[in-house]
C-alpha cells in the first residue's frame, strides 16, 4: 500500500508533464473555479499546498527529507523522478510550473485493499502550457509510454500508461485546470460533481480557514473523520474497527495547518464536532477541556494510551440495542468517577500475545467508590473468597465481575476477563492481571512515570495541557502492537518504514472543546539526540587503582540524588563506590569476594539506600559512608561457600528476607534483623543452583521457585516446603532461570526456560510440563542458555554457543543474528533492554578479554570491540538516547559514552 501511494504520487509528476491543452483551449477556459467545489465527498483527507520551493528548501535543511530518503519507497520516488527529468525540456522550468499555485490532493479509498488519489493542479499561463506541450512531444516519441481517448458525459478523459510500471493515469482539463488519476472511476465522480449546478466545497464550513496565508504553513489539511474509519480499515485488522469508528465519532470533519520544525511535524486547526445519535461527541457531551493529571502513575513504557478528560466519565459508553437490564450498582460506580478515563497499552515483546493494557479511572469521591466496589463484590459472590493485599503500600483488590470496564465505560474497555483494581491516590487502577498490577506499581515506585521522564515532559510541553481527548503513541514501545494489528497485506511495508516510523517516535492527537469546535492538535516528534557522534565510543573517564579488578562494575545508585553510580572490587578485596563524575566516594575492606550482586534497599528509620550484599561467609550492609548498619554484617559459619544472595519482599512493604545457597545446593533465610526463619536453615536441595532463586505471587500464594544445574524444579512456599508435583526433572541440564507468565492460579501460570541442549520447556505451578519445543542445534557441541534482561527481567533471549559461534533468539525462536568470534572458550552474554529498540548485546570474550557491544539488529556498536575481562555495566539516558557503559580491565575502570545509529 505505502508503495502504491508513492506511485501514484510519481505518476501525478509525470502526468503533469503528458497534459495537453491547446492554445485555443486555454484562451476560453480562462474562468476561475473553486477547484475545492469539485472534490468528491468520499474525499478521506484533502491537502491545498502553494509554495513548493520553498517547502522543499525547508525539507532539505532538516533531517526530515533525510529520514525520508532512506525508505526503500522514497528511493523509487527518486528514480521515477530521474525518468521525468529526461524528458522536461528543463529542470528549472518545471520547478517553476509547479511553484507559487494551489495544487489539490485529495484520498480515497476504492476499494478494501485500495488507496486512490485525484491531483487538481491549475495551468496559469501560456508560458506554462508551452512547457507541457514541450513534454508531451517528447514522451509521444518514447515507447515506454502509450495513450488512449475516451468521452464521459461529454468530457473527453485521456488515459496515459507508463508501460514498464503498468502505471495507469486518466486525466481530463477542467477549465484552467488539469484532473488527474490512476481510478477512472474516481475521475468520472469529479466529472458529475462538476456537472452540478453550484457544487458545493467539502470545506465550505472551512471558507474562511485559509491557513496558507501565514508564516511557515505549508499546507491547509482536510479531514473527513466519516471516512478516517475505511481509510484506517486498509492498514489495521479488522478486530480494532469498531474502536476506530467509535472514536473516529468525535469530529464529522477539521481543517488543520501543516507545520514543519526540524525533528517535528505540526498539524493544528479546528474540527466540528459529529452531532449524529451514539457519536462520542454526543457522548460526551463535552463542555471544558480537562488536564492530564495521572501522569504520576503512567509507566513510561506505556506504548498507546487513550485518555478522556470530561466531567462525567460514565457518558463515553456506547449505548447497545437489545442489551440485558444494566445492574443498578454498577451504574451507581460509574457516575463516582469524574474528569479523567485513561485506557493504556504497555510495551510488548512479542506479536503472539495481546499486550497488556490498564484502565485508570478518577474518583470524585473516593470513598463513595470503594464503597460502591465493595458493594458489588458482596453481591456477585457473597461466599467467595476474592483475593487482597497490599503491594508496595498500594492495596489491590479483585472483583467478582468479569469485563467490569466494560459495564462501567462501554466496548472500548473490553477484553478483562478478571479483573483487579489497586488504589493509586484518586484513581482507580483497572487490570486483568496481578502480576500487571504489581509491575505497575514497582514502575511508580522506581519512578518510571511520565512525571519523572524528562522525555515525556519535553512532549508534553508541546502539546495541549488540557484536552477532551488524547491519544498518545510511542512507536518504538508500541512496535510489536503495530505489527500485531496491521493487516497481513500492509505489514511488509510496515516493516520498510520501520526506520522512519521509528525515528518519529512521539504522537500526540488531541481536541479540546473551544465554543463549538474542537480545537485539534497533532504531532509527531522525533526524540531529541545528543552531541555524542553516532557509534563511536567516548571515553568519559578512565581511573587507575592499584590492584587488579577482580569484579565486574556494579550498578548502583547514588543515595542521595539517584544520579548512576558502580561499585568495583579489587584483587585486595576492597571494595570502591565510583560516581558517574568518577569520583571515589567511600571504599571497604572485606577480606572476601563479593559473592552474586550488590542490591540496594531503603533501610532504617529514613528509608535511605543502603548497600547489601553477600561475601563467602558473611552478609553485609553498609551506609553510604562504608559504615555497616546495626547488627551488621551477620556472620555465618566459616565453612560456608556462599554463592549468591537474593532478596525477597512478598509484599513490597520492606520486610525484607535475605536468602543464600552455597555451592552445595544449600538454602538459608534469614529476616533483616539477622533471625534465622524456621525451615531454612539449611533448606537442603542436594544439588547446585542453576540461577537466582525467583519470587512470584500468584493470587495469595507466595512462590519461591529453584532451577538446579541437573534440571530439577523446586516450587517452594514461605516455610520451605515444596509444592505439590514438585519437585519434577526437566530430563536435561540447565544453567539459567526461567521467565513466568503469571495466571490466575498455579495452573494457568506457565514458566519457560531452556535446557543446556536447546529444548525450550514451558511447565505450570503444578509441576507439568506443558510443551516441548526444540532450538536448531547444529552439533552436539552446541549448548543454550536463556539470557533476561539485566535492567528489569521482564523480557528474555535464548543464546546459542559453538565453538567460538554465539547466535541469539527471540522468545518467539526466531533467530535475531549470529557471530563468529576468535577463541572457542565459553562468551559471557549479557542483554540489556531499555524499551522500545534500545537494545544492548554484550558479548565478552574471557580470553582475548574484549567485548562486543551489537544493537537490536545485530550491528557491531563502534567498529570495534572494547577492552573488558568482566560482564560491563550499562545505562540508558533517556532525556538525549545515549548510553553510558562502565567496564572494567586489568587495574582501570572506565567509563565510555555512546550512541547506537537508527
Amino acid at each position: 500500500m505505502l508503495k502504491r501511494l508513492f506511485f501514484y504520487f510519481i505518476g501525478f509528476i509525470v502526468l503533469a508533464a503528458l497534459a495537453f491543452y491547446g492554445f485555443s483551449r486555454w484562451q476560453a477556459s480562462r474562468e476561475k473555479v473553486d477547484l475545492w467545489a469539485i472534490v468528491p465527498e468520499s474525499a478521506a483527507i484533502v491537502v491545498e499546498t502553494n509554495d513548493h520551493q520553498v517547502l522543499a528548501s525547508h525539507l532539505d535543511k532538516t533531517e526530515l527529507w533525510q529520514n525520508m530518503e532512506a525508505l526503500p519507497i522514497m528511493q523509487q520516488f527518486q528514480e521515477q523522478m530521474a525518468l521525468l527529468d529526461s524528458v522536461s525540456p528543463g529542470k528549472q522550468r518545471l520547478n517553476r510550473f509547479f511553484d507559487k499555485k494551489n495544487i489539490l490532493t485529495s484520498v480515497h479509498v476504492t476499494g478494501k485493499h485500495s488507496l486512490n488519489f485525484v491531483f487538481y493542479i491549475p495551468v496559469n499561463s501560456v508560458g506554462e502550457h508551452r512547457l507541457l506541450r514541450t513534454i508531451t512531444e517528447n514522451i509521444a516519441k518514447n515507447p515506454n509510454f502509450e495513450q488512449s481517448s475516451r468521452k464521459y458525459k461529454g468530457v473527453l478523459l485521456t488515459e496515459v500508461t507508463y508501460k514498464p510500471l503498468d502505471l495507469r493515469y486518466t486525466y481530463f482539463s477542467y477549465h484552467n485546470n488539469m484532473i488527474m488519476s490512476a481510478s477512472p472511476a474516481l475521475i468520472e465522480e469529479v466529472i458529475r460533481r462538476a456537472a452540478l449546478d453550484n457544487p458545493t466545497s467539502v470545506a465550505a464550513e472551512y471558507k474562511s480557514a485559509n491557513y496558507l496565508d501565514q508564516p511557515d504553513v505549508y499546507a491547509n489539511v482536510y479531514v473527513n473523520n466519516r471516512e478516517l474509519p475505511d481509510l484506517l480499515n486498509l492498514f489495521l485488522k479488522d478486530d480494532v474497527m469498531p474502536q476506530v469508528q467509535y472514536l473516529s465519532s468525535l469530529c464529522r470533519s477539521g481543517m488543520l495547518q501543516l507545520k514543519l520544525e526540524d525533528d517535528k511535524i505540526f498539524l493544528n486547526g479546528f474540527s466540528n464536532p459529529e452531532k449524529l445519535k451514539g457519536s462520542l461527541n454526543n457522548n460526551l457531551a463535552a463542555v471544558k477541556p480537562k488536564p492530564i493529571l495521572v501522569k504520576e502513575f503512567l509507566p513510561t513504557r506505556t506504548a498507546v494510551m487513550l485518555h478522556f478528560g470530561v466531567q462525567q466519565i460514565a457518558r463515553i459508553k456506547q449505548q447497545k440495542q437489545n442489551t440485558a437490564p444494566t445492574n443498578a450498582t454498577i451504574d451507581s460506580l460509574a457516575t463516582t468517577f469524574k474528569q479523567e478515563l485513561v485506557l493504556a497499552y504497555l510495551e510488548s515483546n512479542s506479536t503472539r500475545t495481546s499486550p497488556e493494557k490498564v484502565v485508570f479511572a478518577r474518583s470524585g469521591n473516593k470513598a463513595q467508590t470503594l464503597q460502591l466496589l465493595q458493594k458489588l463484590n458482596t453481591q456477585a459472590a457473597p461466599k467467595s473468597r476474592l483475593y487482597a493485599g497490599v503491594y508496595g503500600g498500594f492495596r489491590i483488590q479483585q472483583m467478582a465481575v468479569a469485563e467490569l470496564p466494560e459495564k462501567l465505560f462501554g466496548a472500548l474497555f473490553s477484553g478483562f476477563e478478571q479483573v483487579y483494581t489497586v488504589e493509586l491516590g484518586k484513581y482507580i487502577l483497572f487490570t486483568d492481571e496481578l502480576s500487571t498490577a504489581h509491575a505497575l506499581i514497582d514502575d511508580i515506585l522506581a519512578e518510571k512515570v511520565w512525571s519523572k521522564s524528562p522525555v515525556q515532559q519535553a512532549l508534553q510541553g508541546e502539546t495541549l495541557q488540557e484536552a477532551n481527548f488524547s491519544l498518545f503513541i510511542n512507536t518504538v514501545n508500541a512496535w510489536y502492537i503495530l505489527n500485531r494489528y496491521t493487516s497481513d497485506e500492509e505489514r511488509e511495508s510496515l516493516l520498510q518504514a520501520s526506520s522512519f516510523i521509528k525515528k518519529f517516535n512521539q504522537v500526540a492527537v488531541q481536541y479540546a472543546k473551544v465554543e463549538g469546535q474542537y480545537y485539534t492538535s497533532i504531532v509527531f516528534r522525533k526524540q531529541e539526540r545528543s552531541n555524542t557522534p553516532e557509534s563511536n565510543y567516548n571515553v568519559v573517564f578512565s581511573m587507575p587503582f592499584r590492584s587488579k579488578l577482580i569484579s565486574r562494575p556494579y550498578p548502583a545508585q547514588n543515595v542521595i540524588d539517584k544520579s548512576p553510580e558502580v561499585i568495583v572490587q579489587d584483587s585486595a578485596y576492597i571494595l570502591y563506590n565510583v560516581t558517574g563524575e568518577g569520583k571515589r566516594t567511600w571504599t571497604d575492606s572485606l577480606g572476601s569476594s563479593v559473592r552474586g550482586s550488590i542490591k540496594q534497599l531503603p533501610l532504617g528509620p529514613e528509608k535511605r539506600l543502603r548497600y547489601v550484599f553477600a561475601t563467602a561467609s558473611r552478609i553485609h550492609a553498609l551506609d553510604n559512608q562504608a559504615q555497616s548498619l546495626e547488627n551488621f554484617p551477620f556472620n555465618l559459619a566459616d565453612s560456608l561457600n556462599i554463592q549468591r544472595l537474593t532478596i525477597l519482599d512478598y509484599n513490597k512493604n520492606g520486610n525484607y528476607n535475605l536468602l543464600l545457597d552455597d555451592d552445595l545446593g544449600n538454602l538459608y533465610m534469614y529476616d533483616i534483623r539477622g533471625n534465622a526463619i524456621q525451615g531454612w536453615q539449611p533448606r537442603s536441595l542436594e544439588y547446585k543452583l542453576a540461577a537466582d532463586p525467583q519470587h512470584l505471587r500468584i493470587g495469595d500464594r507466595d512462590i519461591i521457585l529453584v532451577m538446579l544445574e541437573n534440571g530439577y524444579v523446586y516450587a517452594l512456599n514461605k516455610n520451605g516446603d515444596a509444592y505439590q508435583g514438585f519437585p519434577f526433572s526437566l530430563k536435561s541440564p540447565v544453567t539459567s532461570g526461567a521467565v513466568a507468565k503469571i495466571g490466575t492460579d498455579l495452573r494457568r501460570t506457565e514458566l519457560t526456560t531452556v535446557t543446556r541442549y536447546g529444548e525450550v520447556i514451558t511447565f505450570n505451578l503444578q509441576g507439568r510440563v506443558l510443551r516441548r519445543e526444540k532450538l536448531p542445534r547444529p552439533s552436539k557441541r552446541a549448548m543454550f542458555e536463556l539470557v533476561q534482561e539485566s535492567n528489569e527481567g521482564k523480557s528474555f533471549v535464548y543464546v546459542m554457543q559453538e565453538q567460538g559461534k554465539v547466535a541469539v533468539f527471540d522468545q518467539e525462536q526466531k533467530k535475531l543474528f549470529e557471530k563468529r568470534f576468535v577463541t572457542s572458550a565459553p562468551k559471557l552474554v549479557q542483554y540489556f533492554n531499555f524499551g522500545g529498540d534500545n537494545i544492548i548485546y554484550a558479548i565478552t570474550e574471557t580470553g582475548p578479554q574484549k567485548t562486543y557491544l551489537y544493537d537490536a539488529a545485530g550491528r557491531l556498536i563502534g567498529g570495534q570491540p572494547l577492552d573488558s575481562n568482566q560482564p560491563v555495566t550499562i545505562y540508558h539516558n533517556e532525556t538525549e538516547n545515549t548510553f553510558s557503559l562502565y567496564k572494567v580491565y586489568r587495574k582501570e575502570l572506565q567509563k565510555v559514552n555512546f550512541r547506537v545509529k537508527r
